[in-house]
């Protein structure tokens, strides 16, 4: 019971890329007084006792009392301040996951947070919240909403209406291009809840993502990584490629990759960005120096994945490690877009909500951690 079950479940999710990928996702366990809350860009599936931040739950509870500005800039400085100050003592060097509010408001002992790619297929679809609505009836469906302090006083009083509407705890929330949350009072109850929705949303998808592999000429790829890693105005980057079918599908023309160019979820910007790139041409790559400099001055940052016609998918990175976690979350991406058509086809993040994580110092903190485990 306690710390080793959290321990056990947050293990257990964290390691399977089907429902975690990256430093994506968070677990907490509470008792009475206490929430302990995986720690910001820590890894669940490796995270041990130490992981976890110790908090009091009194302090968190006092947070729904103020009143915050009304400027996000200064109401996220403050709020982030006052959830630093509900750490107990001892806790001073850690810093907890940005949803600990949300993980505090369920009644359950243990609570799960992640972000499997067929729960995306739907959380990111036009019919998903009817068909939530119909598969898991007592599930609370939250429309896309800043996350953090404004996604969990959302979620607090969603989850307080359907508990006095049913008198029953909530157990089960579904995130508009986001994710979803588990509650239980044991590691069975988790585990048979996670299987209940993921046999269910299962057995819908009938379209699916392609991922096989296609040969390729490792020599003219590895020439076309040297011209991007020369063009490429930071230095010291490290440049991956990949082909499958569902890559060479999105390289077949501008028309086919245009959709991606629609952010699906907070993950996808934190660690690949808000925008690809998709280059015409490998001809074209003689003008990527220039191609590069407008795309930063256009939209405030360098793209971390090129697709070029008719060759792949090009993911880069500061090191072998950030560009492997950039092409693994892309083609997160590239999947989540696939099961969306099993749910009425795609929707995708509204432009606000994308430039509020784009300069959310919270997430930039979650993927500068994520990259040095």
């Amino acid at each position: 019971m306690g710390i080793e079950t959290i321990i056990d479940i947050s293990h257990k999710y964290g390691s399977s890329a089907e429902f975690v990928l990256a430093g994506g996702g968070n677990t907490s366990y509470k008792t009475k007084d206490y929430l302990y809350i995986k720690g910001s860009g820590t890894s669940l599936s490796t995270i041990v006792e130490n992981g976890f931040v110790k908090m009091s739950r009194k302090k968190l509870d006092e947070i729904w009392k103020k009143v915050y500005p009304k400027d996000k800039d200064e109401r996220e400085k403050e709020v982030l301040s006052d959830m630093m100050a509900s750490r107990c003592e001892g806790e001073e060097n850690k810093r907890p996951s940005v949803e600990t509010l949300l993980h505090n408001l369920f009644s359950e002992t243990y609570v799960l947070h992640v972000h499997p790619t067929k729960v995306n297929g739907i959380t990111c679809s036009i019919d998903g919240e009817k068909i939530v609505g119909n598969l898991f009836p007592d599930a609370i469906w939250v429309e896309e909403t800043e996350p953090g302090y404004v996604l969990a006083k959302k979620c607090r009083k969603m989850i307080n209406d359907y508990e006095e509407k049913t008198g029953k705890t909530a157990y089960l929330l579904f995130l508009q291009n986001h994710g979803i949350f588990f509650a239980g009072n044991t590691k069975e109850e988790i585990d048979s809840l996670v299987k209940d929705v993921m046999d269910k949303i299962s057995s819908l998808c009938v379209i699916k993502p392609s991922l096989d592999e296609i040969e390729y000429d490792q020599k003219k790829i590895d020439e076309l990584k040297k011209r991007i890693k020369k063009a490429y105005p930071e230095k010291d980057i490290i440049v991956s490629f990949t082909l499958n079918k569902e890559v060479e599908n999105r390289c077949e023309s501008i028309d086919n990759f245009a959709p991606l160019y629609h952010a699906l979820t907070p993950d996808h910007i934190v660690y690949c960005k808000a925008l690809p790139l998709f280059i015409d041409s490998e001809k074209v790559l003689d003008l990527l120096p220039k191609i590069l400099k407008d795309f930063k001055k256009n939209n405030g940052f360098l793209p971390k994945i090129i697709f070029v016609k008719n060759v792949g998918m090009f993911a880069l990175g500061k090191s072998e490690k950030d560009a492997n976690i950039t092409s693994l979350v892309w083609l997160d991406a590239l999947k989540i877009h696939r099961y969306t058509e099993n749910f009425g086809g795609l929707r995708p993040m509204a432009p606000s909500m994308v430039d509020f994580i784009v300069n959310w110092e919270v997430e930039s903190y979650r993927s500068k951690v994520s990259q040095n485990n």
